[in-house]
């Protein structure tokens, strides 16, 4: 599961005030700050809001009446595979507008993001389906969009959103496709269909390690911007945005200095530099201090340059303009950047950077309490200071023991927020996964690439990996860019190459 670009207009309106986190803790937001973006690019809404669902009408005997390429069904998804046989309402969509008998059927899981029918009209994996004969089949994680199986979001009901679960729900549709497909549209799969699996971020990962699990099911995935190396204590995240920018020393000397005030527990002069900041209703320092993170790390995660001939402004170059102001110390520059960047986006400081806000909303609909679950419970995941003597752009006071905290007021005593992450690292190989036909896509610009196999394939001889120096998170995959410059376009190509390979071996 976010990603900006000439949409940056839109991206700057988007960071940090897309409705739904507003409601959720910082150090949920920091965990998750993938998830936002990616949802942004994925559906194109900027509202964050989610529609409750009407009554599901889902017509048993005879397929459904087909509206549209738009049109939601409905399958009976298991809701704990490795317990009770009951089921849930997992939302699908379907595109076989290019099917061909015997072409490809290209699996997209959307992850940490609500399914969104814009995938199958735009976006890459609509791309390889029209370009090789295929179906597209978008499918809904659970506990996210409308694909709940609970009532409510209370920490115990919770314990069905594993990863396990997750990959299960994968095997057991494609096991049962070809007669939900037929019962639905009325289209037959062909035996002779080879299944991809595809993904962006998140459901990129999901997308590897199915084709790991259930290499009998899945012939080959697409993974872009997949973080495969599940890091609990992600400091490396810093280290490509200290990269990028050129004005991080100004910024690394900012954030010395506000620890040092941090430090003093000068209450007047930590007061002060709160206002200066416009974040003064914000109680806990801790919070304070996370809260200054978000500009800066989406602005280098979702990067793009700007079109040739067009008027949009670089954003890297737009942030680090803020510094120029020799007059001030990096300090103040950083405080009327973030004291702005508030102001413009409307945010309530307590509501977006508060670490218990929302703790104690059950309801269903909201995706971020979903992702921070899975970050509690086994991904981590947490973007933290580094320490000495790496560079720090965030504060020292922003760790993942912090950032872990509300995990028990959101979810119970019993969830830590310390997740086992060896379990998967150990199951699925990390940064060296024991798979075959896969595509790893990264750009070189993206914070996660460091989790993912952007620089080392495990084995060349059956996989592919392709990078672009300049581009960041999910550009190739996502619907809403239409770019072709700066490596992009390159990239698509030699996507298509790789996945036409793969698809002519047996």
């Amino acid at each position: 599961m976010f990603v900006e670009s000439p949409i940056w207009a839109l991206l700057l309106c988007l960071a940090g005030g897309v409705g739904r986190t507003l409601a959720e803790p910082l150090a949920m937001r920091q965990a998750q700050q993938q998830r936002i973006w990616t949802e942004y690019l994925l559906t194109g809404d900027n509202t964050g809001k989610q529609e409750m669902p009407a009554d599901i009408a889902y017509e048993r005997g005879g397929f459904q009446q087909r509206r549209s390429i738009n049109t939601p069904y409905w399958f009976d998804q298991v809701i704990d595979h490795f317990g009770s046989n009951q089921t849930f309402k997992q939302r699908m969509f379907i595109n076989d507008d290019e099917y061909v008998p015997g072409g490809p059927v290209y699996l997209f899981n959307s992850g940490e993001t609500p399914a969104s029918p814009a995938y199958l009209s735009g976006g890459e994996p609509h791309t390889l389906a029209k370009a090789t004969g295929g179906m597209l089949i978008i499918m809904e994680h659970r506990y996210y969009g409308k694909s709940y199986p609970v009532s409510n979001m209370s920490g115990p009901n919770m314990k069905y959103l594993t990863i396990d679960n997750a990959l299960e729900d994968i095997a057991y549709f494609i096991r049962n496709a070809a007669g939900f497909v037929k019962d639905t549209i009325g289209v037959d799969i062909s035996p002779a269909s080879k299944w991809v699996a595809t993904g962006g971020s998140y459901s990129a990962t999901l997308a590897v390690w199915a084709r790991k699990r259930y290499p009998d099911l899945i012939h080959a995935a697409y993974a872009s911007s997949a973080p495969v190396l599940i890091e609990p204590d992600f400091y490396q995240y810093d280290q490509v945005v200290a990269r990028a920018l050129p004005c991080a020393s100004d910024i690394a000397s900012a954030v010395s200095v506000l620890d040092n005030i941090l430090d003093s527990r000068n209450r007047t002069l930590i007061d002060k530099w709160k206002k200066a900041f416009a974040l003064q209703d914000l109680k806990d320092d801790a919070d304070f201090a996370g809260a200054l993170t978000d500009q800066m790390s989406t602005t280098v995660q979702y990067y793009m340059p700007p079109a040739k001939g067009s008027d949009a402004p670089d954003s890297i170059a737009q942030l680090c303009g803020w510094f120029k102001n020799t007059r001030n110390i990096p300090l103040q520059n950083m405080a009327d950047m973030t004291a702005a960047h508030i102001r413009n986006n409307r945010i309530d400081p307590v509501s977006a950077y508060s670490s218990d806000s929302g703790a104690t909303n059950y309801a269903l609909y909201q995706d971020g309490r979903a992702w921070f679950y899975q970050t509690c419970t086994q991904f981590g995941f947490w973007q933290s200071a580094p320490r000495p003597p790496l560079r720090r752009l965030r504060s020292k006071y922003v760790t993942s023991k912090w950032q872990s905290k509300p995990c028990q007021a959101f979810f119970g005593k019993d969830v830590s927020g310390i997740p086992d992450t060896q379990y998967l690292n150990d199951e699925f190989g990390g940064l060296t996964p024991d798979v075959s036909r896969v595509v790893f896509v990264n750009g070189l610009h993206d914070p996660w690439s460091e989790l993912s196999v952007a620089r080392n394939l495990p084995d060349s001889t059956r996989n592919v990996m392709i990078t672009m120096p300049l581009a960041s998170h999910v550009v190739d995959f996502y619907a809403a860019n239409s770019r072709t410059d700066f490596g992009v376009d390159i990239a698509r190509k030699n996507i298509l190459e790789a996945i036409n390979m793969f698809l002519a071996q047996n």
